[in-house]
């Protein structure tokens, strides 16, 4: 899935024309005393109208609403999404054996900075299909089975995936 690029200006158009627009309707409202009326007498219609109790609280929402969603935009295109990979805090009988201890914590987390190795991923994904095999959702299993690379599909855990599928 490719992303698509915004500019770091994109706000310039839509200011530059909330300016034009602005800079029409005064010089209209200058030159004209029934536009000035005309005018007046929207703005008082459309306040009045957001003023009536069940308007003004969901015209209240939606603009807190899109003012939270655009803060977050932001945030997120100054910072990032925030994707972290956490590491399992449980080591391997290897692991223990070579003398690593146990987290104090069952769920503390380890942050990891890089992708985990491609082999955990792959072991991940096969885990999906055989869940899916265990609940006999043989459709959804071979869905995911699929789209597992050439490489991976000769994977031996794959490849007993692919006969369990097979039997009936």
């Amino acid at each position: 899935m490719t992303e698509a690029r915004v500019p770091n200006r994109w706000w310039v158009s839509p200011l530059l024309f909330t300016l034009a627009l602005i800079i029409a309707v005064t010089a209209v409202c200058m030159s004209s005393e029934t536009a000035r009326e005309v005018l007046a007498k929207a703005v008082m219609m459309i306040a009045g109208a957001l003023a009536t109790p069940f308007i003004l609280e969901t015209s209240v929402f939606l603009i807190g609403l899109v003012i939270v969603i655009a803060l977050n935009q932001w945030r997120m295109q100054k910072e990032g999404d925030g994707w972290v990979y956490l590491a399992q805090t449980e080591p391997d009988p290897a692991s223990i054996a070579a003398g690593a201890e146990t987290p104090s914590k069952r769920l503390e987390g380890i942050i990891l900075t890089a992708a985990p190795d491609a082999r955990i991923d792959l072991e991940a994904r096969l885990s999906i299909a055989e869940g899916f095999l265990d609940l006999g959702l043989k459709d959804e299993a071979v869905e995911h089975l699929n789209l597992l690379s050439a490489e991976e599909q000769k994977d031996p855990r794959a490849v007993a995936l692919r006969q369990r599928v097979a039997v009936p």
